[in-house]
């Protein structure tokens, strides 16, 4: 007969998964690792470009947009290989080729040889995004997954920080010339890292038999197949165009228009602090801000971390861009960020068949180096130029106007049963066994 512990263990599950599993962790321990050495890399990919590679202007927005493309490629393949082979084979092979990739950009002196490094490492770094995000979409099913990704979100940017204020006292040490080098071997040892932890404590997926007898079946079932019946979901579609806005008008400006920006200025020494003031601002910001969300509106929360990235732009068009006002934008544009983030890529993984998990977040993937392509052509056109300063009212318009569009259609964007974040199911207390 029925016990009373009996009737309570669906719900001592439904509270359990409220924690992130062991496999989720171990996910995003490595995203720690790995984001402190992309850290102290990225606020100075430019300065790398044209103070050690010895890049001309002109050369340098060519190879951002030819990144761009490389980008796009790396996006598909990635989704398209994590579908055949699973995941963690593919995790494994792009981390071991961007640490590689890291050793041959600290050891360029060479606009040609900088700019192959470069390429090749973003190719890497593009398969292996969606690969992380169906990793931890499997580590972390149903109700926490969209805590994982919030988890995921806060050990990126704490890593970056680290990493970015790690970089800035190494360049004001060494300099350029010989901290950089120097920071990307450090780069490298973190990619080699994060694939031990992945190739020794994650297993691979127990359902990767089936899972590849359930593809076969959806090749042959499904007209098209891959990428043509993953575009076929039209809220896949939506989630896209949104996704290629927020790149193109927001992060790319993060990543590329700051850094142009300062450079043009003659500001660039304090860009470390600057991307430190973001990445501190969302690690801070993410979790508190994650626990308050549950039985909230998604598409409004995305609206309003739009209007968050606008106003960051609006202060940099308004003010003069010194270090602390581009700091100030940063820890404006980390909170539009914090909200943004962990959204999306919960839904991708929540409305995917398992079967095209690999593609639906090579599709998202591509949305974002698709709007990172399209900013970064902007940037880069504007730095040729001499017009950079006309980049952020733009991109602010931009983002408020998707912002505007978004709040409107907001209870439409998404099927019904994914318009609000779900609520955490309440943890009951289990009564002691009782005489049936």
């Amino acid at each position: 007969m029925e016990t009373i512990r009996d009737r309570y263990r669906p719900t001592l599950r439904a509270g359990e998964s409220r924690a992130l599993p062991a496999a989720a962790r171990i996910v995003v321990g490595g995203e720690l690792l790995s984001s402190i050495g992309t850290g102290t890399t990225v606020p100075f990919l430019l300065v790398y470009l044209r103070n050690v590679c010895n890049s001309p202007v002109g050369a340098i927005g060519l190879l951002l947009v030819v990144r761009a493309v490389v980008a796009l490629g790396g996006a598909v393949l990635g989704g398209t290989l994590c579908d055949q082979v699973g995941p963690k084979a593919v995790v494994v092979t792009a981390l071991a080729a961007a640490a590689v990739c890291s050793l041959g950009m600290a050891a360029a002196t060479s606009p040609l040889a900088g700019g192959v490094a470069l390429l090749a490492h973003t190719a890497a770094f593009t398969v292996l995004a969606p690969a992380l995000n169906a990793m931890l979409a499997q580590a972390a099913p149903g109700p926490a997954r969209q805590a994982a990704f919030a988890w995921r979100s806060t050990a990126i940017n704490l890593g970056g920080a680290l990493g970015a204020a790690t970089a800035s006292a190494t360049l004001f040490l060494l300099g350029t010339a010989t901290g950089l080098p120097m920071l990307y071997a450090v780069d490298a040892v973190s990619f080699v890292g994060f694939a031990l932890l992945v190739a020794v404590r994650v297993a691979p997926s127990p359902r990767q038999d089936s899972h590849r007898a359930e593809l076969a079946e959806t090749r042959t079932a499904r007209s098209g197949g891959g990428y043509v019946a993953t575009l076929a979901d039209p809220v896949l579609r939506r989630i896209c165009f949104v996704v290629a806005f927020a790149a193109a008008a927001g992060f790319a400006q993060l990543q590329v228009g700051l850094q142009a920006l300062a450079t043009a200025e003659g500001t660039q020494g304090g860009l470390g602090w600057v991307f430190a003031a973001f990445m501190v601002t969302s690690a801070i910001l993410q979790i508190p801000v994650q626990h308050r969300l549950p039985g909230r509106s998604r598409p409004a929360i995305l609206a309003v971390a739009l209007g968050c990235m606008a106003l960051a732009w609006t202060v940099v068009s308004v003010f003069s861009p010194s270090p602390v006002i581009l700091a100030v934008a940063a820890a404006v544009f980390a909170l539009g960020s914090t909200l943004f983030s962990p959204v999306l890529p919960t839904v991708v993984n929540d409305i995917a068949p398992s079967t095209l998990r690999g593609r639906y977040n090579g599709a998202h993937m591509l949305a974002w180096t698709g709007g990172f392509a399209i900013g970064t052509a902007v940037t880069s056109s504007l730095l040729a130029t001499g017009a950079v300063n006309a980049l952020f009212p733009f991109s602010a318009g931009v983002l408020a106007l998707t912002a505007g569009s978004l709040w409107r259609c907001r209870g439409r964007f998404l099927p019904a049963s994914l318009i609000d974040i779900p609520l955490p199911t309440p943890e009951r207390p289990v009564p002691k066994d009782s005489a049936p």
